[in-house]
């Protein structure tokens, strides 16, 4: 039998692959939760169970969610104690709607993680935890778990939970709670798009007008939201001129709406803006 060997191009992949599904943007249905994000991931030594792991990263990354499930549970089977897998599976079944399965997944990183040379991956179970929760609608929960994260002064990108747990103070309407939470967020990371977005919705609902322009516009700006949150972004902006009158600057929005995000809620919202202003 071959000895285990160092981490080579699967393992490298695995690590390329969790910064950038920690770092994307993970749209609940109003506003923009994230997840985590890390440039120093330990390497690995690479077993059969973690060559099924990492060729499932492969496979979610390209968005072939079947086939990832199917390999990172043949990576379960082998070894049942690998935190990351339990990350990536819960990650996978997320992606297909099966929330009960994603969330026990995720608890299991969790408590798989704990030792010191784990960090990574437990930091990276419980902001993606907070995130779920969160789209759940279980606000008070999800605020555990990115509290902890904000609380952890290891953890290195502090502007992602902050922006988790003020989404989760917005839903709650704790609205000067959440305020601050996102701009503590900005404080660390000025051009954090999320909470940038997450505070425009937050100024808008408080009726300062302006404040939620100058944050949605800064939002735009960022070049950090995924499709659906510029939707989101053009088509706040769009409801926020037709208050104002401004039927030129509407359009334009809503126009941008419908070509950044035209098979999500907001393109289809934002078009039939466009039918009756035409």
């Amino acid at each position: 039998m071959a000895k285990p060997v160092h981490c080579g191009r699967k393992s490298r992949l695995a690590q390329t692959c969790l910064r950038l599904l920690m770092a994307a943007i993970v749209a609940s249905s109003l506003g923009c939760v994230t997840s985590f994000s890390s440039s120093d991931l330990s390497p690995t030594r690479v077993t059969p169970g973690v060559a099924k792991r990492d060729l499932g990263i492969g496979y979610l990354s390209s968005r072939r969610t079947a086939m990832a499930i199917r390999q990172l549970r043949a990576s379960l089977t082998l070894d049942a104690s690998d935190p990351a897998t339990h990350l990536w599976l819960g990650e996978a079944y997320r992606r297909k709607g099966k929330t009960a399965e994603a969330e026990e997944l995720l608890l299991d990183s969790i408590r798989l993680s704990q030792a010191p040379e784990l960090v990574v991956t437990h930091h990276a179970a419980r902001l993606t935890l907070s995130a779920l929760l969160s789209q759940l609608g279980r606000y008070e929960e999800s605020l555990e778990h990115c509290e902890a994260l904000v609380d952890d002064p290891t953890f290195s990108t502090p502007w992602r939970p902050l922006t988790n747990c003020g989404w989760a103070l917005l839903q709650l309407g704790r609205l000067d709670e959440a305020a601050s939470h996102f701009e503590d967020a900005l404080d660390f990371f000025p051009r954090f798009g999320p909470a940038l977005l997450n505070l425009g919705i937050l100024r808008t609902k408080q009726g300062k007008t302006l404040a939620a322009v100058k944050a949605l516009d800064a939002a735009l700006d960022s070049r950090r939201l995924g499709s659906s949150a510029l939707g989101e972004a053009h088509y706040r902006l769009g409801e926020i001129y037709v208050k104002m009158g401004r039927r030129d600057k509407a359009i334009e929005h809503f126009r941008q709406a419908t070509e950044k995000a035209p098979r999500d809620n907001w393109g289809s919202q934002s078009q039939a803006y466009l039918d009756l202003l035409h």
